[in-house]
């Protein structure tokens, strides 16, 4: 028996994909996450996971981060985004994470099923060519709206207000995005995210 962490904040989302999984799939473990911090702690708890898969927004950070959070904290447990609109640029970072998946929700469950078993027995599927992601930059939703919100010009104390997190939690976020885009600074950071259109 294999079990399946699967980690998306859409409830209903999430509780439709175990039901048609559990139906398709009746020797799969389904353990339901519905953020970063809740996948964190099922991992912390439960030593039989085999394969993390996470939706790309999540509300506690991006699926990028939490696989590579799961990468040093769990290294045994294979990983892999599933999401709305994976690119490219998703799936070259998924991989340069060592993860063995990028998989489109736009799959049906048979198709889904079919991507498990591969991942299962070893092997990697991803729905978007890792290699055509050049000069590209995936950034979750949150970290969108704070690049648009500092074009504009605000402060990390407005855009806090405007967003409703705290302020050491945009700094938190400006720290990933540098480090995502190979820059040093906000002015450069937007910049780039213009030259990308990434906003």
């Amino acid at each position: 028996m294999y079990t399946l962490l699967f980690v998306d904040d859409h409830p209903l989302y999430r509780e439709g994909v175990r039901r048609a999984l559990s139906e398709a799939m009746p020797a799969l473990r389904i353990v339901l996450a519905d953020g970063q911090t809740s996948a964190l702690a099922v991992l912390a708890s439960d030593d039989d996971i085999d394969l993390c898969l996470s939706d790309f927004n999540l509300p506690d950070g991006d699926g990028l981060s939490l696989l590579g959070r799961v990468a040093q904290q769990h290294p045994t447990v294979a990983r892999g985004l599933l999401c709305g609109e994976p690119d490219a640029a998703m799936a070259r970072q998924a991989r340069s994470l060592g993860c063995v998946a990028c998989l489109s929700k736009d799959r049906d469950i048979a198709s889904l099923v079919d991507a498990l078993k591969t991942l299962f027995n070893g092997g990697a599927v991803f729905d978007v060519d890792p290699s055509q992601a050049v000069g590209t930059t995936t950034l979750s939703d949150k970290r969108k709206d704070i690049l648009r919100l500092a074009a504009k010009g605000l402060s990390n104390k407005e855009i806090s207000q405007l967003l409703g997190i705290s302020e050491r939690t945009v700094k938190d976020h400006w720290a990933a995005i540098f480090d995502q885009m190979g820059v040093s600074n906000r002015t450069e950071a937007v910049s780039q995210a213009l030259r990308e259109r990434l906003l």
